[in-house]
């Protein structure tokens, strides 16, 4: 037996990204969109390309087509956004993948679900936010879908709202999408040329220019600041520096520099403050795991009874059943809020099996655009509506065109897009 067979990899000698990889760069076809789809409309765009919501003709399927400008995005980046989509696509919480790429004399293209609501950006009240139960159910599923990516080795490195798709106002079903900047655990990459509220500390640091190992623990803050999002409309700072009056208060506060709670962190409970403490640590080996939630879903989280925040315990059974029924995962068990265990090991484990069931049906694609018995159709592991994200780019270059918001005072803290350059 060869070292190549340590447990630590999920395929003997193989990395099956990488051959993911070369079977979509092996089957590229380049291919007339209106042969196979009809282009019912624009769901957005930005400098990345665009993303159309088709029906397929064939199949009568709708689809949402993600289209990545030649011009802009290396064939490499592109097939590492697309296997890597479709590598993690059979969890619920993920957004799902049909196994069709192309590319056309302009663009390289995949085909991905539609989901009917749009993003969660959409649905959050601007200095409001969700009512406390509406953010725990959808707090619940971005979880799990994040600890199985993290379990997998791998750091998505762009959580925000925009890239939570929906497919209901209520987050009764809700899938992360857009893998574009999605990186492995441990893998160098280049400094960050700017930054945005979800952005760590440690990225925020303009004096290390040497680079950055990508960690899990970054994208665990990130969903902190998600989570403060969700349940007040408002960023909770512009950038994670000393410059930023917010969050200088708030690392004073998480050092114990200072015992009074910061002003924008009053509105919750101490429970839920015990909670963003670990999610938040200035420290990032301090900081919990994402599937460290679940044991806060017995709290309440927020202080008021206003905004639909109904005055009884809302158990993690009572989400996680909500949750799970709705994303039509019936087989996936609830975490249990006692033991905070987070997902079941379906979702937290790699199966080889699976994998290698994953390469074959690839090999087996007969033609990249159109959806045969031998194409990648997640039917059995995600509902068979179909969705995509409108508005993420493959690296985040900058927000696709969307109605911006009134920021009427709170310092420009209000919940908006902001376009960002990073490098990757």
């Amino acid at each position: 037996m060869t070292s190549s067979s340590s447990p630590r990899v999920s395929r003997a000698s193989i990395d099956i990204l990488e051959e993911l990889q070369l079977i979509a760069a092996q089957n590229m076809e380049k291919l007339e969109i209106n042969r196979y789809y009809e282009v019912i409309r624009e769901l957005g765009k930005g400098t990345y390309g665009k993303v159309d919501l088709v029906v397929h003709k064939i199949r009568g399927t709708k689809m949402a087509l993600k289209y990545l400008r030649k011009k802009t995005t290396k064939l490499k980046s592109f097939l590492r956004e697309y296997s890597i989509s479709l590598y993690l696509s059979p969890c619920p919480y993920i957004i799902n993948m049909f196994g069709i790429s192309f590319e056309t004399d302009d663009y390289y293209i995949f085909a991905q679900e539609y989901a009917s609501a749009g993003d969660l950006f959409d649905i959050i009240p601007p200095q409001v936010g969700l009512p406390e139960v509406v953010a725990k159910r959808c707090v619940h599923q971005v979880a799990i879908g994040l600890d199985f990516l993290h379990g997998r080795k791998l750091v998505h490195r762009d959580i925000k709202p925009e890239n939570v798709l929906i497919f209901d106002r209520e987050c009764r079903k809700v899938k992360l999408s857009d893998f574009g900047m999605t990186r492995r655990a441990g893998s160098p990459v280049k400094r960050v040329s700017g930054t945005i509220p979800y952005t760590a500390p440690e990225l925020c640091d303009a004096s290390r220019r040497d680079g950055f190992l990508v960690e899990p623990s970054t994208d665990v803050w990130a969903f902190g600041v998600l989570l403060f999002c969700m349940l007040t409309g408002n960023f909770p700072w512009e950038k994670a520096l000393p410059s930023d009056a917010f969050y200088e208060e708030f690392a004073r506060w998480q050092r114990g520099r200072s015992a009074q709670v910061p002003s924008q962190w009053r509105r919750f409970t101490p429970q839920a403050l015990r909670m963003f403490r670990r999610l938040l640590a200035i420290q990032q080996d301090r900081r919990c795991s994402v599937k460290d939630v679940f044991a806060h879903f017995d709290d309440y989280w927020m202080l008021d009874t206003e905004n639909g925040n109904v005055p009884t315990v809302v158990t993690t059974t009572g989400v996680a059943s909500t949750a799970v029924s709705s994303a039509g995962a019936g087989a996936y068990s609830s975490p249990s809020s006692a033991g905070g265990s987070g997902p079941p090991a379906e979702l937290s484990s790699s199966s080889s099996s699976e994998e290698d069931e994953l390469v074959e049906r690839l090999k087996q694609q007969s033609l990249s655009a159109v959806v045969t018995k031998g194409g990648i159709i997640m039917e059995a592991m995600a509902a068979s509506h179909y969705s995509s994200s409108a508005n993420s780019s493959p690296a985040s270059n900058n927000g696709y065109e969307r109605a911006s918001r009134d920021s009427n005072g709170n310092g420009g803290r209000i919940l908006v897009t902001t376009p960002i350059e990073i490098c990757v």
